[in-house]
């Protein structure tokens, strides 16, 4: 699925930093000739990188600051596109966007650990407490707790694999 990424430049010189990063990236680049079109861009969907001219965001830094805010997880890289060539764009854009894959990975590695910790230690008190109460049920409890240690079990034999 192509990489969604905003560019907000002048219209004289993003058509071609366009370009080479759809034929690079395999990207879905959408063009913003301003900071007002691109914060009405931002605002409308989302976006894996956000790609800003330095003249853009100087000219104005509380409208660039907006723009950053507007981002929300988008990275955004301002670049001098006059001096700077399509293909060192396409590098700087490349090497964010694996930067920003790494990033969610490891976001949802954490996320996963945590949760698996959590549902751990649950699972771990649900089986000890079911394991006490079957110690003092009666006869007509004992098989109905049976079963619920028995579950907790198999559920934490789960987590662990």
């Amino acid at each position: 699925m192509p990489s969604p990424i905003l560019l907000i430049a002048p219209e004289s010189t993003a058509p071609a930093v366009a370009d080479a990063l759809r034929k690079s990236l395999d990207a879905m680049v959408e063009i913003a000739a301003n900071r007002r079109a691109g914060l009405a861009a931002l605002r409308r969907g989302e976006y894996c990188l956000v790609l800003l001219d330095e003249a853009l965001a100087a000219a104005d830094a509380q409208a660039a600051d907006l723009l950053y805010q507007n981002a929300v997880f988008a990275p955004v890289l301002e670049i001098n596109f006059i001096i700077t060539g399509p293909q060192r764009i396409v590098r700087q854009a490349r090497a964010a966007l694996t930067r920003r894959a790494h990033d969610q990975a490891q976001a949802r590695a954490a996320v996963v650990a945590v949760l698996h910790s959590e549902l751990n230690a649950s699972l771990t008190g649900l089986l000890l407490e079911s394991q006490l109460a079957l110690r003092q049920a009666t006869p007509e409890q004992e098989e109905k707790l049976k079963h619920v240690v028995e579950l907790a079990g198999k559920l934490r034999n789960q987590l662990r694999t």
